[in-house]
Formats: structure tokens, C-alpha cells, sequence
């Protein structure tokens, strides 16, 4: 009778567990936010690794913690991973992704939030801020899951406060499809931290084109949904966006290397050209123009014949991009010509735009030795860190890079100020 006992009690517990395994499902991960270019909304990315795309996507949101008396619902799909020689097609695996629009959100307040399915699994509850004043942003490339030196500091620096979004350009994770994806996992939850305090902007790099940047494209997905549905490019591989006094304006130069797409070439330059004349008409209420991209003239891969006449015709003031795994900083300038400011950390009215390397953040691939034209570097640095931006006002923006070594008295290395009187476009020479 014991014995008979004991069988249903024992099949009684694995019934139950097995019924909460099921209850309990779709718990989300690897979350992250972005701008979507409109200033009251962000946008949510998250995954589940459960296979059920009847999962509903929900946010709830509000400010104060204990009651989220906000919600929106969003849409998921099912992401087939691309599928790697190496692993046994028994094995593959599928993630869904979600993505859901955080609307009508008020300036210069804190929200908490947390996002998954309320009848399954929800996730922790989470906080962000929508300032609006004198925004400093964090930018970096080149960042992996492993080596990633820089990540204490970040995360450190999103809970302090001392950034309010990331612009990271390129080369993430090394790589995402790596082990049938988990690297992918391992770094999207790494940057969790980060990437749920602050928007987490990202851009193509050559480390994403593996599977036609597969895991980028639908990883990041919260891009072309976001930035890329409001700046008309459609696509999260490029796009644009205003916060405050800046228009960032993002481009993909793997396009030359890696697309198999043969007029995706013509749509991004088209797409770009017009982006930038309609910001130049708009310079008076948003005077700065910031270019972002994983690689700038002078590195392999990159038609920059192309690119660098819009950035000067339309009088970009900064391109900050990767690539080079170190910092480097150049004097204003346009082909052969040079802007040689008389103070190298002060760039009065400058004639041609700034160009600044920052791939520094950290991978496994460590710190490499390779500089641009010696001729018009101002300065480098063979270690790891990341760069602050911020915008004063109308004539005054900063650059700043930080040194990720903690021990470290003062991690800040390098400083630029731009005074910039005459926002414009330039003539092309």
C-alpha cells in the first residue's frame, strides 16, 4: 500500500511540476530600449526562448513602481536561427522577439516598466528617464561579449546617471552567431543592464554580416520599427533621428564589402542626400549634425568617395565611428585639406568636419595598433574606453573620452570642445 502510495505521490509532484513548467513560460530576456525618433515614445526588445508565439507582448508601464497603470501591447515573431555547419540540425534552435512602443510618455520623467505576458511571465520591473536637457551620450564600437572591459563602467555610469543613451557603431557581441547563437544571447543579456536604464542605439559593423546581418536585423529589429519607420529609411541599418539640438544621422558602410542586395548602394546614398538637406533646413532649431557609422574614410572597405562630399556639403560637424580597435582624434578635414585649429582640445568655427575613432570599448579581439593619416591625427590612445557627447547650446558641443581602467585617477584622456558659429553648408572643393 506504501509502495502504491508513494508511485501516485511521486507521479502527483511531476504532474504538478510539469503543469508550472507550463503555466510559467516565455520569460523575457535580453531586453533592451531604443529611440524611435519621436520624443514620447521608446521602444522594447526583448526575447523568449519558448517557441510559442501566441505569447502575448505587453508592457506595462507608469510612474511609480507599484503601480503600472499604463499598457501597451506589441507584436512577436518567430526568429529561426541561421543555421551553423557546425551544429546538428537537431539542435537548432528558434527564438521569438518581441517588440512593443512605449507611447504618450511625458518629459523629464521617470517611468518604471516591465514587459512579457501578464497571464505567463513578466520580467523584473525596470526604470528609465525621458530628459530632455543637455542629453550626454555614451559612444562607443567594437564591444563583445568577451574582453569587455568597459561594460563595469557603463553599467556603473547608467545607474549613476552620468549618460542618458548609447550609440554603439558597430561590431557587437564577436559574434552573434557563434556557438548557433548563444555568444548572441550572452551579449544582448550582458548589456541587459545598460540597455534597459537608457536607449541602446546600434548601427551595422562587419562583425554583424554573417547570414546577411540575420542576427542584427531581427536582434535590433526595435531599429527599423523605431528610428527606421520615422526617418523614412524603412530600415534599421540606417536612419535618423532629432534629440534636442543634435540630428544624428546613422549610415551602414559594410554595404560596399558584404550586401547582396545591388541597389541597396543607391537607396542609402538617395535616402541620405535627402536626409540631410531636409536637417539643414531645419539648422536653426537643431543646428548640430552628428554622422555616425562603424568606419570612416581612411579604413578597408569603405567607399567613403561616396559618403565624405554629402557630410562635408551638408556641414557635418562630427563623425564618430569604430573600427580600429583604439582612440584616435583628427584635426578638421575634407580630402587633402586640412584645418590645423592652433588649440588642438579647442576647434573654433572649424572648416571641414571632425573625424573620431572610438572602437575602443573591448573584444576578444583586444587592442590593435593601426592609426589613419598621421598628418591630420591629433591624437591617440592604445587602451580601452568610450567617449561622452553632449551639446551646450547652439554653439558648443564637447567630446570627451574615458578610460575604462578603474584604477585609473582621473579616466578622462582626451577632451574637445567644438564652437561651431556658423552651422551650414559648405562648398564642396
Amino acid at each position: 500500500m506504501a509502495a502504491i502510495f508513494d508511485f501516485y505521490g511521486l507521479f502527483l509532484v511531476v504532474a504538478l511540476t510539469f503543469s508550472s513548467k507550463n503555466t510559467v513560460r516565455g520569460q523575457p530576456e535580453q531586453i533592451h530600449m531604443a529611440f524611435t525618433g519621436v520624443s514620447s515614445e521608446r521602444i522594447v526588445n526583448y526575447v523568449t526562448q519558448s517557441q510559442d508565439v501566441d505569447l502575448k507582448t505587453v508592457a506595462l508601464y507608469g510612474k511609480d513602481p507599484k503601480q503600472l497603470d499604463q499598457k501597451s501591447d506589441g507584436e512577436s515573431f518567430l526568429y529561426p536561427l541561421p543555421q551553423n555547419q557546425e551544429v546538428d540540425s537537431k539542435h537548432h534552435r528558434n527564438l521569438t522577439i518581441h517588440n512593443v512602443k512605449l507611447t504618450n510618455l511625458e518629459a523629464n520623467t521617470k517611468y518604471y516598466y516591465r514587459v512579457g505576458d501578464p497571464d505567463n511571465n513578466l520580467s523584473d520591473v525596470f526604470s528609465f528617464s525621458t530628459n530632455e536637457d543637455s542629453l550626454i551620450y555614451a559612444v562607443y564600437g567594437d564591444m563583445g561579449y568577451k574582453n569587455a572591459v568597459s561594460l563595469p563602467l557603463l553599467k556603473d555610469e547608467a545607474k549613476q546617471g552620468k549618460f542618458h543613451a548609447v550609440f554603439h557603431v558597430g561590431d557587437l557581441a564577436y559574434d552573434f552567431y557563434e556557438e548557433d547563437g548563444v555568444t548572441g544571447d550572452k551579449f544582448m543579456n550582458s548589456i541587459q543592464p545598460v540597455a534597459t536604464l537608457v536607449p541602446y542605439m546600434v548601427l551595422p559593423g562587419n562583425h554583424e554580416h554573417k547570414y546577411n546581418f540575420s542576427h542584427y536585423i531581427n536582434r535590433f529589429s526595435n531599429m527599423e520599427l523605431g528610428v527606421g519607420e520615422n526617418s523614412g529609411s524603412g530600415t534599421g541599418l540606417w536612419y535618423s533621428l532629432d534629440i534636442g539640438l543634435i540630428h544624428f544621422v546613422a549610415f551602414d558602410t559594410e554595404v560596399y564589402k558584404y550586401s547582396s542586395d545591388d541597389g541597396q548602394i543607391a537607396r542609402q546614398l538617395n535616402w541620405l542626400e535627402q536626409d540631410l538637406a531636409k536637417a539643414n533646413k531645419n539648422r536653426e532649431n537643431v543646428p548640430w549634425i552628428v554622422s555616425l557609422a562603424h568606419k570612416s574614410d581612411f579604413m578597408d572597405h569603405t567607399n567613403f568617395t561616396y559618403f565624405s562630399p554629402l557630410l562635408h556639403k551638408y556641414g557635418v560637424d562630427i563623425h564618430l565611428c569604430g573600427h580600429s580597435h583604439n582612440y584616435q582624434r583628427y584635426f578638421p578635414y575634407f580630402k587633402r585639406e586640412i584645418d590645423r585649429q592652433s588649440d588642438k582640445n579647442v576647434y573654433k568655427n572649424p572648416k571641414y568636419m571632425t573625424t573620431v575613432v572610438v572602437g575602443s570599448a573591448g573584444s576578444k579581439e583586444k587592442i590593435s595598433q593601426g592609426l589613419g593619416p598621421i598628418n591630420k591625427l591629433v591624437t591617440h590612445i592604445f587602451d580601452y574606453g568610450f567617449g561622452h557627447l553632449q551639446v551646450f547650446n547652439h554653439t558648443h558641443l564637447s567630446w570627451k573620452w574615458e578610460n575604462s581602467e578603474t584604477y585609473l585617477d582621473s579616466p578622462v584622456q582626451d577632451n574637445l570642445w567644438i564652437i561651431q558659429e556658423n552651422h551650414g553648408m559648405r562648398t564642396v572643393v
